[in-house]
């Protein structure tokens, strides 16, 4: 049910390069949690070739030193007392054996600078991705809900639910596209002494406002002031159009004279129409419609924008200020630090709109187990293999360390930025430990290959047959 907002904070989707890789897979999916595993895949692949070769690379290196480990001890053993002519020795033996220890670490150095690039970009354009649909869900939500309170000056409208609220009947609505892609809004109105409801539809008119106008709206309809009521049945009521100031301040004296507030606060002008309570019963449950009803989750998470964890609220007015002010002008910016209209807004359409039970936990950190677990698990398996049948070597304990560093970096990140990140990770670790056996393989095979190769090269092949002249 998509509700394309017309406010004067025009949202624009990202635009980098993973984020456009990402919007058209996206497109081509239907949701970017397949997107992310379809990358996360293609990734892998490619890296998993240029991991044969960084593999073979490493394999042959390890040979080399293998045969040279003797003759370099013995230098050590010999020449220990003098560093320089050890230094000299031991190059000689590089030589002999064509052993370049830098170009034996550069391939292994290019894989990873490549691996760091992808993971950050691709960290930071996800992010990205996930605050601006934060950003668009919200600013939808709160168009949805600014369209329903205009119905206040539906007169359709009013001459429609005016006996609802006076009879106490049940009253439900819910939101739809027409085919000329207009937003109607179908209320139900149940009598139990009815047979059948009345039920009629309204289109809801787009609403070009900016956070101030839709503030001054609220003000009008729904903020009521403390010295006003909204049962139009009250004697006391004020007359409908009655200007009331909200922000009141007695004088010094106690006269109860109101005072004319700043020329840049709105002024309150509460409208009691009769209906106000109505339509903001509807606007509230429409919003909180439009946000279940476009809630992209995926397994147990309710929101893949955000991180798998017991702590995350859905929407918090802290980062929805934060994502909309990179929207605002100039002049927009200038009146939020002045008058919080946009927290103000989140108010009424978020907490009171969706409510505190819809906005709770988001997950019980599922996704960073099995991203720490799955990184653990492709380390190891790589290593195993490529020592399969080979002496231990006691280098080796320093290497595995790296079983648990970078385990704990994943779940840092898993934990704390959006889930679609997680199950980036996730899918390429699985991926990898699907890929690992296939490629060592390959690898050994192209070793033995070349090795055999290479013996046959250095075969001198004498023959003593006698040749004519």
């Amino acid at each position: 049910m998509d509700f394309v907002s017309t406010l004067l904070t025009t949202l624009t989707p990202p635009k980098g390069m993973w984020e456009s890789i990402l919007s058209a897979f996206k497109n081509g999916t239907g949701s970017y949690v397949w997107a992310v595993i379809l990358i996360a895949l293609i990734v892998r692949v490619v890296f998993s070739l240029v991991d044969i070769v960084n593999k073979k690379i490493t394999m042959k290196n390890t040979a080399i030193q293998e045969k040279m480990k003797p003759e370099l001890e013995a230098i050590q053993k010999k020449y220990g007392h003098d560093k320089t002519l050890m230094q000299q020795k031991q190059n000689e033996v590089y030589r002999k054996y064509q052993f370049n220890m830098m170009g034996s670490c550069f391939p292994m150095l290019i894989m990873t600078i490549l691996q760091l690039v992808v993971f950050m970009t691709l960290w930071t354009g996800l992010q990205s991705v996930a605050n601006y649909n934060i950003a668009e869900k919200y600013d939808n939500m709160k168009s949805v809900y600014t369209s329903v309170i205009t119905l206040n000056e539906d007169d359709d409208f009013k001459n429609f639910v005016v006996d609802y609220y006076q009879d106490g009947d049940s009253i439900s609505a819910a939101l739809s596209t027409n085919e000329e892609g207009v937003k109607i809004l179908k209320v139900e109105i149940s009598n139990p002494d009815d047979n059948a409801p009345d039920v009629r539809e309204f289109a809801l008119a787009k609403t070009e406002l900016s956070n101030k106008e839709i503030y001054e709206l609220l003000l009008k309809y729904v903020i009521v002031p403390e010295t006003e009521t909204t049962d139009p049945t009250d004697p006391d009521a004020p007359a409908e159009g009655e200007t009331i100031v909200g922000l009141e301040e007695e004088s010094g004296e106690g006269d109860g004279e109101q005072q004319t507030p700043p020329a840049t606060e709105p002024t309150i002008t509460y409208v009691d129409t009769g209906i106000n309570n109505v339509v903001k019963i509807l606007a509230e449950s429409i919003s909180s419609q439009y946000y279940l009803d476009n809630q992209e989750g995926f397994l147990w998470i309710d929101n893949v924008y955000k991180p798998d964890a017991p702590q995350t609220s859905l929407f918090t007015e802290r980062e929805i200020k934060r994502y909309m002010s990179g929207f605002y002008t100039k002049e927009e910016k200038a009146l939020e630090k002045e008058h919080d209209y946009e927290g103000k807004i989140f108010n009424y359409v978020v907490n009171e709109g969706v409510g505190k039970q819809n906005l709770g936990k988001n997950g019980y950190y599922i996704l960073t187990i099995i991203a720490a677990a799955a990184s653990f698990l492709s380390m190891w398996l790589s290593n195993k293999l490529m020592n399969k049948n080979k002496p231990v070597d006691p280098t080796q304990k320093k290497f595995k360390m790296t079983y648990f560093i970078m385990p704990v970096i994943f779940a840092i990140f898993t934990m704390s930025y959006t889930s679609l990140f997680a199950i980036y990770i996730i899918s390429g670790q699985l991926v990898m430990i699907g890929l690992t056996p296939l490629t060592t393989w390959l690898t050994q095979k192209w070793t033995q290959a070349s090795e055999k190769k290479k013996k046959e090269k250095d075969v001198i092949v004498v023959d003593y047959r006698r040749k004519d002249k």
